[in-house]
């Protein structure tokens, strides 16, 4: 999976990072006291200028880096394609007939994408219970949406909801894009700015739909 390949590059710098530092701390150790209070001061300013920049960097992909109009590729038939990306379980009985909404009687096929959203330290200590996490809801939605007889299939996918839209697209050519949320729950795309970002950036419809808390 993709997200599982970004998180294996991340140990590259952790990795480099550790052989400096340790560098770093050998040649303290024989320079003495001075080298310490330098160490520090380095340090302090090391981590000011990192939080600057990634307080100041999009945690989305570049609008450069968008996948082509799904619509230029889509089959010649009469399924309503449906890329679902989905924070939580959408098990709620009124989930099928909201997706169903829009196709006017079409045959819908479904993608969902449940993306693996854990914390930073998660992220650099590759701690997988984002991905046991998002496989849940994935297997509870494909099965919710199956037994409503929506023809559906799902994956995993990047931490990032914009990320993992994109590399649906590649992949589905998707008539509408619907990000699904969970009143209550810790991750509020709304708020962030998510399905704004998904309306501008895509040139097929974005809903969003919000399901009661369990």
């Amino acid at each position: 999976m993709k997200s599982e390949t970004r998180t294996e590059l991340m140990a590259i710098p952790i990795v480099a990072i550790v052989l400096i530092v340790g560098i770093i701390l050998l040649a303290a150790s024989v320079a003495g006291a001075w080298a310490w209070i330098l160490i520090g001061i380095g340090g302090l300013g090391l981590i000011v200028i990192l939080a600057v920049h990634y307080s100041r960097s999009s945690p989305h992909p570049a609008l450069s880096s968008a996948p082509p109009d799904p619509l230029a590729s889509q089959p010649a038939d009469d399924t309503f394609r449906v890329l679902v990306i989905a924070d939580e379980s959408c098990v709620d009985p009124g989930f099928p007939a909201k997706i169903a909404a829009h196709a006017d009687g079409r045959t819908i096929e479904a993608l969902v994408i449940a993306p693996a959203i854990g914390s930073w330290l998660g992220r650099w200590t590759n701690d997988e219970s984002a991905h046991v996490d998002a496989r849940k809801h994935l297997d509870e939605t494909v099965t919710a949406l199956g037994r409503a007889g929506i023809t559906a299939m799902g994956e995993t996918g990047a931490d990032d909801p914009i990320q993992a839209t994109d590399d649906g697209l590649r992949e589905f050519a998707a008539n509408e894009i619907v990000f699904v949320t969970k009143t209550g729950t810790s991750t509020d795309w709304v708020e962030k700015g998510v399905i704004d970002t998904a309306t501008k950036r895509y040139s097929i419809p974005v809903t969003h739909i919000a399901l009661p808390a369990a």
